[in-house]
């Protein structure tokens, strides 16, 4: 066993490094719900992204919990960081959440923000029904990624929005499906290099539904759909056009940027599926998971951000 102290422990069974990256999932729909940069000068705010972490840290330590004993034989840093924590221990983690969660979901509904609530609801029972027994819907072949589809990369999005608005948008609506399918198409790489070791434990996937070579053309796809994400964010903009000024370059410029890099990783993605052994390029692009989730939702963020200080 590695040598770590509980900490790392936690984080590892955390993982950290990845909701290191999930802070736009909360922080994005802020930004294009509050309407204007004075909205976030509000207590809402750090509660909501407190709501965010809660349950994503609920998802991933109920994931390592119930994923321990495949762990064991393929992750063993994972269930060496379990073994580290105490298996008790780890529980107690995750009923703090869920009470944590709980508490600010009370409050979000108190305060009128209905469908905020509603949004947390849903995303706690996919943290939950994810990998929990007896649901485990992370083996369910067809409905295996949906949990991670919706109650991750869709619904946190919408929670955001709802803090400050009571209706929806096209805009909005076109780029949470761009946001979240462009996610997927990242996991969906993660999820096919693991194949071989899903098949031996009983775990279905879209790998096994619809075979590594089906399922890597619909990452390469879903990838490119971050795309959806650029042209609301450019059609925000050019709407909120007033007259040839500066006010504007600031969100153009990084509107481009961010454009340029989801191309990238697009394109990096798009790469995995040529090839004769394609879990192995799947197992070594997987590498890249956290770098593809950091150069698209970093940018993103930022740029919902300077279109609200622009508006």
């Amino acid at each position: 066993m590695k040598r770590q102290s509980k900490l790392q422990a936690f984080f590892e069974v955390s993982r950290a490094n990845l909701l290191l990256a999930s802070i736009g999932h909360a922080t994005i729909g802020l930004f294009l719900g509050a309407g204007s940069l004075n909205a976030l000068f509000n207590i809402i705010v750090p509660l909501y992204i407190a709501l965010h972490y809660s349950i994503a840290l609920l998802a991933c330590n109920i994931n390592c919990l119930y994923d321990y004993d495949v762990d064991k034989r393929y992750k063993r840093y994972m269930s060496d960081s379990v073994d580290m924590l105490g298996r008790g221990r780890l529980k107690v983690f995750i009923s703090a959440e869920f009470a944590a969660a709980t508490l600010l979901i009370t409050f979000f509904f108190n305060t009128g923000r209905f469908f905020t609530g509603v949004a947390a609801v849903f995303g706690v029972l996919a943290a939950i029904v994810y990998s929990a027994e007896p649901f485990r819907v992370k083996k369910r072949g067809f409905l295996s990624p949906l949990p991670i589809l919706f109650g991750l990369y869709m619904l946190p999005l919408f929670g955001g929005w709802f803090v400050f608005k009571d209706s929806l948008s096209i805009p909005f609506l076109v780029f949470v499906v761009g946001y979240a399918l462009m996610n997927e198409g990242f996991t969906l790489v993660n999820m096919c290099e693991d194949y071989s070791e899903d098949k031996v434990e009983g775990i279905r996937t879209w790998a096994h539904v619809f075979g590594l070579k089906k399922t890597l053309k619909l990452a390469s796809f879903f990838s490119f759909s971050g795309l959806l994400c650029v042209l609301s964010l450019a059609y925000i903009l050019y709407v909120g056009f007033t007259g040839y000024s500066y006010s504007g370059l600031p969100a153009f410029l990084s509107l481009v940027f961010t454009a340029v890099l989801i191309l990238k990783a697009g394109l990096e993605v798009n790469q995995v599926r040529y090839g004769s052994d394609l879990e192995a390029r799947a197992k070594l692009y997987g590498k890249r998971l956290q770098r593809w989730f950091m150069m698209t939702r970093y940018p993103l963020m930022l740029t919902t951000f300077l279109l609200l200080i622009q508006l």
